[in-house]
């Protein structure tokens, strides 16, 4: 049975003061399904706060109620749901009437081996293995299709000023989830030893996909690479919202090694603490061995003393006597 540790964070960045990215990373349904969702929120300082955050509560709550549904409707259904409710909010709403929002989704189904992704703007999902770092869902902007297409390279990409013209939002209009040109769908197997990073534009603006393999690829925690990847992006110059999510998956047998390797090892440390304790108490009872015999050696010095100045007094005593008695004579 395969087994998966997620772990998400998202950092303002350092030049933005508020952040308009979102993030939902845990389990839904039972330990077997997890939903893995990146927000970047759009419109402003206001309207992409709220955008975001309209998004990640929406699906949050239709993910609950699609519970019977196949994973991949569901998800799409819950972006759909998304989209209407961020519009019918800018409608009502004058200083949010630009907000919008492009999302990364994904629910990963462990008792079936797959990842359900649903996808819409610049957000990004990759894939990292043995076979290194891979791109799974597409750039839905002027610039992103030139770099799929191979018209331009990811260097070349990251520093083009029209980066940000996006195709394709969440909450512009009303649409549902088979809307022609709305949502990038697709199912992928999941193996043992597979890594998913779901990110926003802040990350991917900053790292080169060789700078996320390198971290990606390091034997540490999914908590640790997430951080490491944020680090790194504040590094080179923070200049977005940065929001990324890791998933490793690893399996139930894994686990159980892992536990018995640190009972052993722990195993192991109480054996040598033991050993040390007892090697101390070994080493105390010869100290104390000799205190004693050092002791008793004193006591006899000090009673062979005492015998001689006994001897040595008498000796003086039966001189003096004897002087005595010859001076009479």
């Amino acid at each position: 049975m395969l087994r998966a540790s997620v772990y998400g964070n998202t950092d303002p960045g350092l030049i933005r003061s508020n952040n308009e990215d979102a993030y939902i990373a845990q389990s839904i349904w039972d330990n077997n399904h997890w939903l893995l969702v990146v927000i970047d929120g759009l419109g402003g300082y206001e309207g992409g706060e709220v955008a975001a955050s309209i998004a990640k509560t929406t699906i949050l709550g239709a993910m609950e109620k699609y519970q019977d549904r196949d994973c991949l409707d569901a998800i799409m259904q819950s972006i759909a749901d998304a989209n209407n409710a961020i519009f019918y909010q800018r409608e009502n709403s004058d200083n949010l009437s630009d907000m919008a929002c492009v999302i990364t989704a994904a629910v990963l189904d462990l008792s079936k081996k797959q990842l359900n992704v649903a996808h819409v703007g610049d957000t990004r999902l990759y894939l990292c293995d043995i076979n290194g770092l891979v791109k799974l869902t597409h750039d839905h902007s002027f610039v992103g299709s030139l770099e799929d297409d191979g018209h331009i390279t990811e260097e070349d990409a990251m520093k083009h000023p029209r980066r940000n013209l996006i195709d394709r939002i969440v909450g512009d209009e009303l649409k549902e989830k088979d809307t022609p040109r709305f949502i990038e769908a697709a199912v992928f197997p999941v193996t043992k030893g597979s890594q998913y990073l779901l990110c926003s534009d802040g990350l991917s603006d900053m790292l080169t996909s060789a700078d996320i393999q390198s971290v990606m690829q390091r034997h540490i925690s999914a908590k640790r690479k997430v951080n490491q990847l944020i680090s790194s992006a504040n590094k080179r110059g923070g200049k977005d919202n940065i929001t990324a999510i890791v998933a490793f998956i690893s399996s139930e047998q894994d686990n159980i090694n892992i536990g018995l390797r640190k009972s052993l090892t722990q195993g192991k440390k109480q054996k040598t603490k033991k050993k040390k304790e007892k090697d101390i108490r070994n080493d105390n009872s010869i100290y104390q061995d000799d205190v004693q015999n050092v002791e008793h050696d004193k006591g006899i010095g000090r009673y062979l003393w005492k015998v001689f100045f006994m001897l040595t007094l008498l000796l003086i005593i039966v001189f003096l006597f004897y002087l005595l008695i010859y001076t009479n004579l």
